[in-house]
């Protein structure tokens, strides 16, 4: 009787380990820009005001997380 439940907690055990990957995200993130560049020309840093926008996709299967932009 005292075996009954640490054989239970086993069977409980193996069964999450079985089930563990179909739930786990096995998919990739996947970042497209339509427009990598932008080119301003010929700027007066002092009176002009330059403004451009970029347009980033997530077509893969899981979140995608942009952590840092920077202008280059």
């Amino acid at each position: 009787m005292k075996r009954l439940p640490a054989i239970l907690c086993f069977l409980f055990l193996l069964a999450s380990i079985q089930t563990w990957p179909a739930t786990a995200q096995t998919g990739k993130p996947k970042m497209v820009i339509d427009q990598d560049t932008f080119d301003a020309e010929e700027v007066n840093r002092s009176t002009q005001k330059i403004e451009h926008t970029f347009v980033i996709k997530n077509t893969g299967t899981t979140p995608l997380t942009i952590l840092n932009a920077t202008p280059g």
